[in-house]
């Protein structure tokens, strides 16, 4: 199951390079919108030393990977700008910039591991890195070793890693897509 597109927040970039596992977004996505400001300035803000492995992943040929510039497109800037200003007020530039993409655009769907500021993005999808995960394993796109092995690796790596296991993760995030009726969207059968 490929989903039309996702628009991408810094962070869930972060924590995929830091496993070199970009290739998941690809098992579910046919295009990730990053935008311009989450590109020129959070990226490059935030990624450290894993900012040249996202750049090439960006720039790769037949990359799913897009920087859209709401500024330089009248049309996506008009669209867009109300919700940016908006949501501006509640949560972070980054966050705000997805939501009025994802408006714009309409994708539904914003993936991002920044999972605090959700609560203000309730009328998107909100995927983190472990709901990821659990659809790749879910859709057998990649195996659970696999999944369990990028989680762990991530995890690790955290500021603050969960102390759940990765079988905790995939069955709470089947819940989670049930309980916001997403899973209909996501084309999961849930009992």
């Amino acid at each position: 199951m490929k989903y039309v597109g996702a628009i991408s927040d810094t962070d869930i970039l972060i924590n995929l390079a830091i496993v070199n596992r970009f290739d998941i977004l690809e098992c579910l996505f046919e295009q990730i919108i990053i935008p311009q400001f989450v590109y020129d300035v959070e990226i490059k803000r935030k990624a450290g030393r894993h900012y040249s492995a996202i750049v090439q992943a960006i720039n790769k040929n037949g990359s799913i990977f897009q920087v859209l510039d709401r500024k330089k497109d009248g049309a996506l800037n008009r669209l867009s700008k109300e919700i940016i200003d908006d949501k501006r007020n509640l949560i972070g530039p980054g966050e705000s910039e997805c939501a009025g993409y994802a408006t714009a655009l309409r994708i539904p769907i914003i993936i991002s591991d920044n999972f605090t500021e959700f609560k203000f993005l309730e009328e998107f999808i909100t995927l983190t890195h472990k709901n990821i995960l659990a659809l790749c394993v879910h859709f057998k796109e990649i195996t659970w070793e696999d999944a369990e092995h990028i989680f762990n690796g991530i995890n690790s790596r955290l500021s603050r890693p969960t102390q759940n296991t990765f079988e905790h993760i995939f069955k709470k995030s089947l819940d989670t897509f049930k309980n916001n009726g997403w899973n209909k969207y996501l084309g999961i059968e849930i009992k």
